[in-house]
């Protein structure tokens, strides 16, 4: 699993009340000294062609690069299938100064520029009525340092579809723990992640769609290349470093995965009842995580 992907280089430019600073786990909550569920590979070479602290974990690769196309914004990266009309994985960079003042942006989502002219260009409408949440994987409270920076959150390349129990469930804990651990007043940590979807077996053929193929989608149209799959889990593998270390590098990496299903009923589960490995999203995904063990 080690085929190139292409590189397309973008400049410019769920949310809720922040979570405490406190530096005190929550009830019950793991702290780092269980292990973590992972190792860092140790190496100075970042294997990234564009230089972007986003990718500093490397690049995600499967073995078909035809459905998944790298983009590199300001605030984030991600490969995109436009076979699904969604995005494989995104990765990017947390840092306490990434909070701020600035309130959620009140407009809708709003297509991905950067997409061929000639790809679907998905947009708020197309999850409306669909009974499942817009879910951020870089969550737009990590982007509060500016109205630009949270306003590029918002970007219809950032979201999966998710049940509402899953998105305002566990997924938001654990995005409150990473919150909590970046902005510890004790020991402040960077965040390098991760994070992006499993697929249902119908929908990761790494082809066109086609109608009636049985991939779980949702849109406006009945045209299958017009329509957003909806994954069957989402991941997400946090590195947490002390600031200003190179995560590959580090000299107290610790590593945090979780796998939670795209399902309801689980609205009052907690974020650890999911952790799992990076070998076992590997194997779920379909994607090497290079730097990861």
């Amino acid at each position: 699993m080690r085929s190139l992907l292409a590189i397309v280089l973008v400049t410019a430019c769920t949310s809720a009340p922040p979570a405490s600073s406190d530096d005190d786990d929550a009830p019950d909550e793991p702290g780092e000294l269980d292990g973590g569920d992972g190792v860092v590979v140790p190496d100075d070479d970042l294997g990234d062609a564009t230089g972007s602290p986003h990718l500093a974990l490397g690049v995600p690769r499967d073995a078909t690069p035809a459905d998944d196309r790298l983009f590199v914004h300001a605030e984030m990266a991600f490969g995109y299938s436009r076979f699904l009309n969604a995005a494989n994985w995104v990765s990017w960079r947390t840092r306490r100064a990434d909070f701020g003042p600035v309130p959620r942006y009140p407009g809708p989502f709003y297509p991905e520029a950067a997409l061929p002219a000639d790809w679907y260009h998905p947009d708020h409408g197309d999850l409306s009525g669909s009974g499942y949440d817009r879910g951020h994987m870089l969550r737009s409270e990590e982007r509060t340092r500016s109205d630009a920076a949270n306003f590029a959150t918002f970007v219809m390349s950032n979201v999966l579809p998710q049940r509402p129990d899953l998105n305002r469930g566990p997924w938001f804990d654990f995005e409150l723990y990473i919150q909590r651990r970046i902005q510890s007043s004790t020991r402040p940590r960077d965040a390098y992640v991760i994070a992006g979807a499993i697929w249902p077996a119908e929908c990761a053929t790494h082809a066109p769609r086609a109608a009636g193929d049985g991939c779980p989608d949702l849109g406006r149209v009945a045209d299958p290349a017009r329509r957003i799959a909806v994954p069957r889990a989402t991941w997400k593998v946090v590195v947490f470093v002390d600031p200003g270390e190179n995560p590959r590098m580090a000299s107290d990496p610790y590593l945090v995965a979780v796998v939670m299903p795209n399902v309801d009923g689980i609205d009052e589960m907690r974020w650890w009842e999911f952790r799992s490995s990076v070998a076992e999203i590997e194997r779920a995904s379909g994607y090497d995580l290079p730097s990861l063990q």
